[in-house]
């Protein structure tokens, strides 16, 4: 009996580590970065509209590391249709249009070094305009390139 739940523990082992992406594949690394940047973003975005606390000190801080993370998934977009794993990109899209792509990727880069330097002067009033122009250039990509 004991024998048989081992081997049934195993078997489940086995079938749930299917499941899972690789965490060295591209597709699984760049989702990580885009979940860090949703996290981090969600909590500037609920600073800013008064749903937490103002922390200048944790929204300049967030600031950094959105700038940090917006220079990093893109390098793990090589040739799409050679990704491995459930991805959200459109199929296609991006390779067809990658200067378009790489344009949105630059332009977020941009709108988030913009977003840290208004963090630094720690007003709300001169923050808010360049934290939405970082969810914009978000949702200008989203729209071309990511199937909802």
């Amino acid at each position: 009996m004991t024998a048989r739940i081992v081997s049934l523990l195993v078997c489940v082992s086995l079938l749930s580590a299917c499941s899972h992406e690789d965490p060295n594949s591209p597709v699984y690394k760049r989702k990580q970065v885009f979940k860090q940047m949703l996290h981090t973003s969600q909590d500037m975005r609920d600073m800013l509209r008064g749903e937490s606390d103002w922390k200048a000190d944790k929204f300049e801080a967030d600031a950094a590391q959105l700038q940090t993370l917006a220079h990093q998934p893109w390098q793990w977009f090589a040739e799409l249709g050679k990704d491995e794993g459930k991805t959200a990109a459109k199929a296609g899209t991006i390779n067809l249009n990658r200067a378009d792509f790489d344009r949105d990727a630059r332009n977020l880069q941009d709108a988030t070094d913009q977003l840290k330097q208004k963090a630094a002067t720690r007003d709300p009033a001169q923050i808010r305009p360049a934290f939405d122009a970082v969810e914009n250039r978000c949702t200008e990509c989203h729209k071309q390139f990511r199937d909802f």
